[in-house]
């Protein structure tokens, strides 16, 4: 059984790399084992049944064998952003940096915030591949897209079958994308009864629920204001839309380490996108303001002042 938040009374930092993990218990020394399963199970087998927190950064996957390692000890692990732990450590004005420091810092970081710290929790593996299968597709999309506009330019004549070619391959590893992501969510019930839900809203079809059911699987579990806060779409509140609040600022979010915000930004249609970035009439109001004083300045600059006649000189 895990500990809990406050019964943890020590903290080791991990930094995790491609080859190695290195180990800070706290102290000044530090322990460099290889990144794979069995030496990391001998280097954090004495930790097992302790009071300990395990904390690493998100390093895009590299972390994976250490966090499986750590959910079969039954150690309690959080999986920090990077961008939180560079900016706790610039709070200190440090900036040296190499594997036994970013230990040291990981885990005085886990001991200033142990009992805030959320805890790691495995992904579904049905979830986590339906994620992979959409952002390949996303990916490939893309590609299209710019074989695509290289097909439109004037120089492209000497290439274009090259780019037809290229073109229709991309199109049979879409299509084959969206039949293994259609046998996917049939064969998972809880995927299938939301996808089905998804689907009775208006403007959602098939390319579009199983991308909602990627990139924001708390669908149907947070009101609008929570869902809106991982997609970057504050939504105005109803005095704002009356124009009796002046607009808030767009505050930024940290990054996610897992990259499913970038996922869902890139997701957005643009022209939502913009209006969560402008929030509400008031935005509209001051580029009308904009070009009014830009008229009235170019009215005054264009206007022709009256001649003024000349006084006659006395003789």
């Amino acid at each position: 059984m895990m500990a809990e938040p406050a019964e943890i009374q020590s903290i080791l930092g991990l930094d995790v790399s491609r080859d190695t993990v290195t180990l800070c218990d706290g102290r000044r020394h530090t322990v460099t084992v290889a990144n794979e399963a069995d030496a990391l199970r001998a280097a954090l087998q004495p930790y097992q049944g302790t009071t300990t927190l395990a904390v690493c950064e998100a390093t895009g996957g590299y972390e994976d064998i250490l966090l499986g390692v750590l959910l079969e000890l039954a150690i309690p692990a959080h999986r920090a952003d990077p961008a939180k732990v560079k900016a706790y450590i610039a709070s200190f004005g440090k900036r040296a940096k190499n594997d036994p420091i970013d230990a040291r810092w990981l885990s005085r970081y886990g001991c200033d915030r142990a009992t805030t710290l959320p805890r790691w929790q495995p992904a579904d593996p049905t979830q986590q591949k339906l994620e992979l299968l959409v952002a390949r597709r996303l990916d490939l999309v893309a590609m299209r897209v710019q074989e695509q506009n290289r097909l439109k330019a004037p120089r492209s004549r000497l290439i274009a079958d090259n780019i037809r070619d290229h073109l229709a391959e991309l199109e049979r590893h879409i299509e084959a994308l969206n039949a293994e992501i259609d046998t996917l969510i049939g064969e998972s019930r809880d995927l299938a009864l939301r996808a089905q839900q998804l689907r009775s809203v208006p403007g959602v079809g098939p390319v579009l629920a199983p991308l909602l059911l990627a990139v924001i699987p708390e669908l149907g579990t947070l009101n609008r204001r929570q869902v809106g806060k991982p997609c970057r779409c504050r939504p105005a509140s109803q005095r704002q839309r009356q124009g009796q609040l002046a607009p808030q600022h767009h505050r930024r979010t940290a990054p996610d380490p897992t990259g499913a915000l970038h996922r869902r930004s890139r997701c957005l249609p643009r022209r939502q996108s913009a209006r969560c970035r402008l929030q509400g009439p008031a935005q509209g109001r001051k580029a009308q303001a904009r070009r009014a004083h830009s008229h009235h300045a170019q009215d005054h600059h264009h206007r022709k002042r009256p001649r003024q006649r000349r006084r006659a000189t006395p003789k």
